[in-house]
């Protein structure tokens, strides 16, 4: 079929087509107009010493350092990923985490080590004061678990974190680029839908 045919099927469909063009539009601007407000929040986690080795011998410590900060990196991160660990985030933010499935709590937050001293965690919410209070209530678990960790050592050398400002975005979107999408989707879904008028005729 040439082109100039699949024009005269949607000539003679037009009413349908620009119909469904219309009714695609409508429903992309209204759920950009009224989804809900959402935030995301980004927030980095510096791991850090309570103390070194005090030797005049070889500094074993400071040999090993780095190696072993980046180990302990990628436990914070499995920490973020284990469902316990989420549900008690989300339980002193005050988020019933029952609410959600066990596949749900481990996807709440993207973790990602950065360097071998840095962890950063993003994740999304619904006004900033919550994300506020996750970022909080994330350095107060991640702290609680290295100290459960810290009581069965004998010395001073222990890892911490030192948590920064969390950054918080309020999501959007641009609106030229959600008409042109929707138009072309609007196009597309229509030109199907002739077709497919066109062949059950």
């Amino acid at each position: 079929m040439e082109l100039k045919e699949y024009f005269k099927i949607i000539k003679e469909y037009k009413a349908v087509f620009w119909l469904a063009v219309f009714l695609i539009l409508t429903v992309s601007w209204g759920f950009f107009f009224l989804r809900p407000v959402s935030f995301t929040a980004s927030l980095a986690l510096n791991i850090t010493r309570q103390g070194s080795q005090d030797t005049s011998d070889y500094k074993f410590d400071d040999f090993y350092r780095l190696q072993a900060d980046e180990k302990f990196a990628d436990t914070i991160v499995q920490w973020l990923k284990s469902p316990k660990t989420v549900a008690e985030i989300y339980s002193k933010s005050g988020i019933n985490p029952e609410e959600s499935s066990l596949r749900q709590l481990t996807r709440y937050f993207k973790p990602e080590k950065l360097s071998s001293q840095i962890v950063s965690v993003s994740f999304s919410t619904g006004s900033a004061e919550m994300a506020k209070k996750i970022s909080a209530a994330i350095s107060e678990i991640i702290s609680k678990n290295i100290n459960r960790l810290n009581e069965s050592q004998k010395e001073s050398t222990w890892f911490e974190i030192v948590p920064e400002e969390a950054v918080i975005i309020r999501n959007s979107s641009n609106p030229l680029v959600v008409l042109l999408l929707s138009l072309l989707i609007g196009i597309f879904v229509a030109f199907w839908i002739v077709m497919i008028l066109h062949y059950i005729k």
